[in-house]
């Protein structure tokens, strides 16, 4: 058992890096690594966090341990964000103020730093998943669950073109919105990966990752869709181009990437240390890469212009800066580490 949690947390480190990547500039120049990342690196995420889902524990317990690791690192931020804004006089309150109301809406267009529409969803998809598996477990055909959470997964792709724009008319006039709050509309979509790695994770003998057919299988088939479709999944947006396809390339993604893990595990001590080690401060890589990377890429750009050196830097300081805060100022300060969720909830878990 223990093995298995090594190999996951491998998969983590890879697919914080993942993410790093997939808001770097480097996708503008080559099209081919942003269609790989985005074929499947959120389904990941979302897949990773559900894997230990417990719905047998007190619903109470569920919202503490998440509010913890998920929204208090959020509130933190965006009060963060705003308090520095203000503090240095590069914003005033009323504008500070204004921001602040707009980002409780908590979608990607309203969040100043975009990356964070994860965290309100991953809360409300927990307390999903803890009501699909009250709903569910008194079910004792297994293919039942299975074919409730694939008609899930369909009416989850639904409202995706209805929510972005999401237009609604308050007092006669009309307002033009991008999701529903906190994301909400995404909730079925994503939480399908969720619940799907619990399923996995249960009934998938021990060996299936460890296999070295199931690792070059699912790279075939992920490159082969990678190279001859252009069917990116980009979540924020509410990017599912095709039911079925997205989700074949996801899954595909997912197993690549969870067998890559294995194989790191069984081969590489040194980058199965690497991996765990950058998979363990997930939330704080995740919360501070994105302004990061756009501070390093416009310094540098220019002295030495856009080019793969200018984003291969910015990607570096967007894993190795976020790295370093952990390090020296938020794990030092239990105070402030327990805003980032130290020793709750992790990101994914």
């Amino acid at each position: 058992m223990q093995k298995r949690v090594q190999y996951i947390d491998i998969a983590k480190g890879i697919g914080i890096l993942l993410v790093v990547l997939g808001h770097n500039d480097m996708n503008y120049y080559h099209p081919i690594l942003h269609r790989f990342i985005y074929a499947f690196h959120m389904a990941l995420f979302f897949f990773l966090s559900g894997i230990f889902f417990n719905p047998d524990r007190p619903f109470k317990t569920l919202l503490k341990k998440r509010f913890d690791g998920l929204i208090k690192p959020l509130i933190f931020t965006i009060l963060l964000i705003y308090g520095i804004s203000v503090f240095f006089g590069k914003m005033s309150f009323a504008t500070a103020g204004g921001r602040l109301l707009k980002s409780l809406y908590m979608t990607g267009p309203y969040l100043n730093w975009v990356q964070l529409w994860f965290l309100p969803l991953l809360f409300l998809i927990n307390i999903y998943a803890y009501f699909f598996y009250k709903f569910t477990n008194p079910i004792k055909k297994d293919w039942i669950r299975w074919l409730i959470l694939i008609i899930t997964l369909w009416i989850g792709t639904l409202p995706l073109a209805h929510t972005w724009p999401l237009e609604i008319e308050i007092l006669g006039k009309s307002l033009i919105l991008h999701g529903a709050p906190a994301n909400v509309d995404l909730v079925l979509l994503a939480g399908f990966f969720f619940i799907l790695a619990r399923e996995i994770y249960r009934n998938v003998p021990e060996d299936f990752f460890s296999s070295k057919i199931t690792f070059f299988a699912s790279a075939t088939i992920l490159l082969g869709m990678v190279f001859t479709l252009d069917i990116p999944i980009d979540f924020n947006t509410r990017l599912y181009t095709s039911l079925i396809l997205n989700t074949i390339e996801a899954i595909a993604g997912i197993i690549f990437i969870l067998s890559l893990s294995r194989q790191i595990e069984l081969h590489s001590e040194k980058l199965t240390c690497l991996f765990k080690y950058i998979g363990s401060l997930t939330i704080s890589i995740f919360i501070f890469h994105v302004p990061i990377q756009e501070m390093v890429n416009n310094k540098l750009n220019p002295y030495i212009g856009q080019n793969d050196l200018t984003v291969t830097i910015a990607f570096l300081a967007g894993v190795l800066i976020p790295i370093f805060i952990h390090e020296f100022f938020i794990n030092p300060n239990p105070k402030v580490g327990a805003w980032f969720g130290m020793g709750k909830a992790k990101l994914p878990e």
